[in-house]
């Protein structure tokens, strides 16, 4: 006999009405890790939300080399993360094509992202001393990975 518990066959299963719920991507915010409401908001650059974990995921981020930024711009509703382990070193976007894109460097996430929203990204120096500031140094500070 094995000595899992048995299941009850008369017993109605009950539904978890918070797993039912749709989910994110589907009440139109993007898919994890893209979905702003899971940072909190640091500043806003040229129109786009700089946002940040904190708490236990700041550290569990950070130690493990996943630390990064989201640049979020509201009304374009475009989600960008800057490189990390997490996008394998790479800017991530989405959506492109209803799904994520990557690109190697600044540039080349203009040139993806160019044309297809109105929101044009923060000047690429801009970029730079937000990820020096706000990943590089952070990392470096606390010890822990830098992708």
């Amino acid at each position: 006999m094995s000595s899992r518990t048995q299941l009850a066959a008369d017993r109605p299963l009950r539904a978890d009405l918070a797993r039912l719920a749709a989910p994110a991507h589907e009440e139109g915010w993007p898919p994890p890790p893209h979905d702003p409401r899971e940072r909190e908001l640091a500043l806003v650059v040229e129109g786009w939300e700089v946002r940040a974990f904190g708490g236990r995921k700041f550290e569990y981020f950070v130690a493990r080399g996943f630390w990064h930024l989201q640049l979020w711009h509201p009304e374009a509703r475009v989600s960008v993360l800057t490189p990390s382990r997490l996008t394998r070193g790479l800017y991530e976007a989405y959506p492109i094509a209803n799904w994520r894109a990557q690109a190697p460097d600044y540039d080349r996430l203009v040139t993806l992202l160019g044309g297809l929203f109105a929101a044009k990204l923060p000047e690429r120096s801009a970029v730079l001393r937000l990820e020096r500031a706000f990943v590089a140094e952070v990392v470096r500070g606390s010890g822990g990975v830098l992708s």
